[in-house]
């Protein structure tokens, strides 16, 4: 299975807060072992994140910087493939099976405008539709499709809540102790 880290390309506290908290939930959901957010330090939201594997289980990073470009030479150094999802880019379709050969990646998403750079950096610019869309929901689905399902049930390690799942109403399963 891939090592998969997560680079959020942008994050400003008062605007982006929900919509970088739900990109962490899903990275975390669907199999990336950590988020590196570029922008604003925000402790409320690692917190949150640490809160979440705390409960749910496993084990999953928040960790800030300020310098997009090093984080990407950092990991590029270490082996890993830079993928930016992007509407503009190569429809996922066509480069899933290349993609899934790699044992590292570094997905890169944006929040606010992405500069060129950040596009000439990536290894590949894959775009799940051409079409305006959310990097929430883009990242979903190609780490859903990236470990091909294997995340849509999976249950965490060390996990003090879990869904028992029904066709009506809800079932929480809790560890005590």
């Amino acid at each position: 299975m891939q090592e998969t880290i997560v680079l959020r390309y942008g994050h400003r506290i008062a605007r982006d807060f929900r919509v970088t908290s739900h990109c962490a939930l899903v990275a975390r959901a669907f199999g990336a072992k950590k988020i590196i957010i570029c922008g604003a330090e925000d402790p409320a939201l690692a917190k949150r994140a640490e809160k979440i594997s705390k409960h749910w289980g496993g084990s999953f990073q928040v960790s800030f910087t300020d310098q997009w470009r090093r984080e990407i030479e950092k990991y590029r150094s270490e082996g890993f493939k830079i993928i930016h999802l992007t509407m503009y880019g190569v429809p996922v379709t066509k480069k899933m099976k290349q993609i899934q050969k790699n044992k590292k990646l570094l997905i890169v998403i944006g929040s606010q405008k992405v500069e060129r750079a950040v596009y000439d950096t990536a290894d590949l610019n894959i775009s799940i539709t051409l079409q305006p869309h959310s990097e929430i929901a883009a990242l979903a689905v190609f780490l859903d499709r990236l470990f091909e399902g294997k995340f849509l049930s999976k249950e965490f390690k060390n996990s003090k809540i879990a869904i028992s799942p029904k066709e009506k109403g809800k079932g929480v399963l809790r560890q005590t102790g």
